[in-house]
Formats: C-alpha cells, structure tokens, sequence
C-alpha cells in the first residue's frame, strides 16, 4: 500500500505541532511500533526547526510524507538564501540522524530540504 500526504504552512514555529501530528499519523499507517513513531515525530519537529531557521521570510514550508508498506519518508522544504544545507556536525543534526534510519538535506534552486526515512524492522518469531 502507497500511501501520499502533503502539508504546506506559513514559515511560524507555531505550525511545527502540526507537521508533528501528521508525521505521527503517517508513522501509524506504517505500521510502526510506538516508540518508533514516537521518534519520527521528533525527528520531524527538528527537521522542520531547521528549515525554519532558514526559510525566508514570509515563505511556506511543504512537508511530504509518503508511506510504502512499513516504510515512511518525510521530505520537509522550504524556500532559502541559504547556500549550504544545515551542517552535519551539529547536536541538533545528530538527534535528527540518530531518530530515523536515515537523514539527508541539501540546498538547491533556493530551496531548502530536509529528508527522512524510518522503516519497520521486521522480526521472524
């Protein structure tokens, strides 16, 4: 089962619980256990953080979370002037990494993104 979701809101800490929401959402329909869920809501309240502190003003930030079977991507963007994406070598960035399988970003064509995936480890009883 693929399963897309598309959030946009205005560049304001104070639509972040929104986009941790829907991620915690999305999470379920992945089948992911609590915990799990749990840390894809973090990793995605400091994903958006991030490109928070970069977006210009005024700008929309587009948070895409697509399902496929027990597997959830985040994409978390945002226009920038930035020219580099957030530095990897930060606490924040090792949180972020440390919470999902694996984080990306980058910066390009004036748009900062954030990118996240965390899969349902699957155990044979």
């Amino acid at each position: 089962m693929t399963d897309k979701v598309t959030v946009t809101f205005a560049a304001d800490t104070r639509n972040v619980a929104l986009a941790r929401t829907v991620a915690a959402a999305m999470a379920a329909r992945a089948d992911l256990p609590l915990d799990q869920l749990e840390d894809v809501r973090l990793a995605v309240d400091e994903a958006v953080t991030q490109v928070l502190l970069a977006a210009v003003p005024g700008a929309d930030v587009t948070c895409t979370f697509l399902v496929d079977g027990y597997t959830l991507q985040a994409t978390v963007a945002a226009p920038t002037q930035a020219t580099e994406p957030p530095s990897t070598t930060t606490f924040s960035w090792t949180v972020l990494a440390a919470l999902v399988d694996s984080a990306h970003s980058s910066v390009g064509d004036g748009v900062m993104t954030i990118g996240l995936t965390a899969s349902r480890g699957l155990v044979d009883v």
